[in-house]
């Protein structure tokens, strides 16, 4: 999963800005007419949704799966009653992030392929960052389908929209590592999650990079880093609370260490991320 690096709990959601750009277009139409520029207030149903879409987030980074998607379903719900396309688009791309968590590979791709389509239709209303976003969950779908191609084409996509200074730019750069380890190129994938790391202005972010490093790590066979690189992941993603990715990363400890031998740590490991995966459908991931 990539998991939302793009800080979005640091910026006004999509909503706020588009309303802005409604408030502007009103003012210039009235200069000349009136000293006073109009003034656009948020309705309640619109702060409502932008709450329920901050709750959902933060809901899903607990790992509570049950929770985030009742109450993007809500939000995006009153987006669309409101014509607010691009909030709308980024609701569904979130959705589409939870079915695929829970398994939903196909709900997941409809939902993404129903915001690309509308891209593609012409639709000015999808803003650049979300169909990045589109692009980059469509590349870690088809990644995790093992449809190289297909990632391939996405990820450029996504890549290409950022330049070299989105916020996206650190998760970009981790999923073409794990795109170049699935190419069986570890050693440019190694390459390439070093970049992430340095590129990295977030928590989450840095983690993901590290486990970018501790996978190449293991597939060029230098398992001591490999060890220390998930090792740092793991510690941060505790820190984050970030359920889905703990798992991950005490799964990817017990393959290093039984890649290793060490078959004690890596029952330990494996313990551990099977207890973590009961307690994480416990909280509602299924």
């Amino acid at each position: 999963m990539i998991v939302s690096s793009k800080q979005a709990l640091a910026h006004q959601p999509r909503s706020i800005r588009l309303v802005g750009v409604l408030a502007l277009v009103s003012a210039l139409l009235v200069v000349g007419c009136s000293s006073k520029k109009p003034s656009v207030e948020k309705s309640a149903a619109l702060t409502g949704a932008e709450r329920l879409e901050h709750r959902a987030s933060s809901a899903y980074i607990k790992g509570d799966l049950a929770g985030a998607r009742k109450d993007f379903l809500t939000a995006g719900q009153v987006y669309s009653s409101l014509a607010l396309v691009d909030a709308a688009a980024s609701v569904q791309l979130s959705l589409a992030r939870i079915d695929l968590d829970e398994g939903r590979a196909k709900e997941a791709q409809a939902r993404i392929d129903q915001v690309l389509g509308q891209a593609t239709q012409g639709s000015e209303a999808i803003l650049p960052a979300t169909l990045l976003l589109a692009n980059g969950r469509a590349a870690a779908l088809y990644l995790q389908q093992k449809n190289i191609p297909a990632a391939d084409i996405r990820l450029t996509a996504a890549e290409r929209l950022c330049g070299n200074s989105c916020d996206s730019l650190s998760a970009l750069q981790s999923l073409r590592s794990n795109w170049l380890l699935a190419s069986n190129d570890a050693s440019s994938g190694q390459t390439k999650a070093g970049a992430a790391l340095a590129a990295a202005t977030s928590p989450a972010d840095k983690a993901n990079a590290l486990r970018s490093l501790a996978e190449s790590g293991l597939a060029l066979k230098q398992t001591t880093q490999a060890i220390a690189y998930a090792e740092q992941a793991l510690q941060l993603d505790q820190q984050l609370g970030a359920s889905l990715r703990v798992i991950a990363d005490l799964d990817l400890l017990a393959r290093i260490h039984g890649k290793v031998g060490a078959a004690d740590k890596a029952a330990t490991y494996a313990a551990q991320a099977q207890l973590a995966s009961s307690a994480h459908q416990q909280l509602g991931g299924k």
